[in-house]
């Protein structure tokens, strides 16, 4: 029984130098760096985190795509330059007309004679053999759409869809993002508020070993009694350090998530408190399902899906545009030579693909009833997420208030068997019990408060409100 109170004991040691050298690291972090507030964490998240990143690369992505479907519905203008040669008959002939350069000997009139009738029988070599030939073009067209039975407008709209849903996934980013700091930021205040928890159960720890060695000494109690209040003394240090081992996590959790170098301390210099409107649940419900960012991007893809149908239906119809167009043709490199200009309009009209249109016209309908499903999944699981945070975050206040009163009658417990045991009517264990009954209630109040800011924070995240506004700070004592 000896050896393995000693081995406890060890156990216990090596849990006071562990929460001494955390001790040390909080403690000297503190000392050294510049309180942080919950303003100046948003904007350093705001600034560096994967996910606002990734949020603001889909929105310049998606206004990439509208400026893209925007220009679609404008002329275009292009300019091309070729250079080409040929020995063939046609190709020449219509190189010199292009270039002007066309003549009554490239029909072999020097080889006709009009006092020969038999003349007319002969092969002209210049036409038939022209011999190599090079022509320089410089071309300016101008297209002009003027109907495409409105798959051009249909894409663009699309585009505006996904831009707008691209923005509503930025803010749902945001509010996500918020969680995620307040959860840091109010972890590290709860994990302090455990070291000093652990801290008092320490000194608590620490009293009863004197008191114990005094009664000990005295005959009042036994060795037995001793070491176990020797063994909770080494177990609330072991906790202690085990506190202090959180913090520091909590604190590199907070650091991660703000950017901050290591070689920067923090001190959170603030309590928060989330701010949640009084209202009936099903108030709050119609609220989330008009305001959601998540459920709003969702509907605007939906959107973007019905106008890839309206696209997929013009493919039916027939297209038109005007195409203008100014060329310069000559026999040496460089720009101009003789010019000719071309007006033309185009009516293009698919008749029959085998398949091809009504193909791409079922996979947009089908995206269609794809979206619309995710859309109505997502206004359910949003609706339950509502109702439960709703009743959480009442839950939550309760807690908090009963927390206090355990804490209150825990103390009051422990006072009177303190008592009890300094007279030596109340053993040890006795003791111990009512100290780890204090012990629970304080963690647990801490807990408690903890998960009250939460629970209102994920209520504002489901109505889609949880903005730094909302939030309020307080000087941290």
């Amino acid at each position: 029984m000896k050896t393995v109170n000693n081995k406890r004991l060890l156990i216990s040691g090596m849990g006071f130098v562990i929460a001494c050298a955390c001790s040390g690291l909080v403690q000297a972090g503190q000392m050294s760096a510049d309180p942080l507030t919950f303003s100046q964490a948003w904007q350093a998240a705001l600034a560096q985190t994967p996910q606002m990143l990734k949020a603001r690369a889909r929105v310049a992505e998606a206004q990439g795509a509208v400026k893209a479907a925007r220009g679609h519905l404008l002329p275009k203008l292009q300019a091309s330059y070729t250079a080409s040669g040929s020995d063939n008959a046609l190709n020449v002939f219509g190189m010199k007309l292009s270039q002007g350069k066309a003549t009554f000997n490239d029909f072999g009139a020097s080889q006709f004679n009009p006092f020969k009738p038999q003349t007319l029988y002969v092969a002209p070599a210049n036409l038939n053999n022209p011999g190599w030939y090079r022509n320089y073009e410089s071309k300016l067209q101008l297209q002009i759409p003027v109907f495409n039975g409105g798959k051009v407008w249909a894409f663009y709209h699309k585009a505006q869809a996904y831009l707008q849903a691209a923005r509503m996934g930025d803010v749902a980013a945001r509010q996500q993002l918020l969680l995620q700091l307040l959860k840091a930021y109010e972890g590290v205040r709860t994990a302090k508020a455990f070291v000093k928890v652990a801290i008092k159960a320490e000194a608590a720890a620490k009293s009863f070993v004197d008191i114990t060695n005094k009664l000990y000494a005295r005959g009042v109690v036994s060795r037995n009694a001793q070491l176990r209040a020797e063994l909770n003394f080494g177990d609330a240090r072991l906790s202690l350090g085990k506190a202090r081992a959180h913090l520091a996590t909590a604190y590199e959790q907070l650091r991660i998530l703000t950017g901050l170098p290591a070689s920067k301390l923090i001190v959170v210099a603030q309590s928060l408190r989330v701010k949640i409107p009084r209202a009936s649940l099903s108030e709050l419900e119609r609220a989330a399902q008009a305001a959601n960012p998540g459920t709003q991007a969702l509907q605007m893809k939906l959107a973007g899906a019905q106008s890839g149908v309206w696209a997929a239906r013009a493919a039916y119809l027939p297209h038109f545009n005007i195409v203008l167009s100014r060329q310069w043709d000559n026999t040496s490199a460089g720009l101009g030579g003789h010019p000719s200009n071309t007006v033309a309009g185009v009516l293009t009209w698919n008749l029959f693909d085998f398949g091809a249109r009504r193909g791409a016209l079922d996979e947009a309908q089908a995206q269609v009833l794809q979206q619309s499903a995710e859309l109505r999944a997502a206004r359910n699981k949003l609706r339950l997420q509502v109702a439960t945070s709703w009743n959480d975050v009442h839950v939550a206040e309760l807690r908090v208030r009963v927390r206090k009163l355990s804490i209150a009658q825990a103390k009051e417990a422990l006072r009177l068997q303190k008592l009890r045991y300094e007279k030596g009517v109340a053993t040890i264990a006795q003791l111990l019990t009512a100290q780890a009954e204090l012990n629970k209630a304080r963690s647990d109040l801490v807990a408690a408060r903890y998960e009250e800011v939460m629970q209102r924070a994920g209520l504002l995240l489901a109505l889609g409100r949880l903005t730094p506004q909302a939030i309020q700070a307080s000087k941290l004592s």
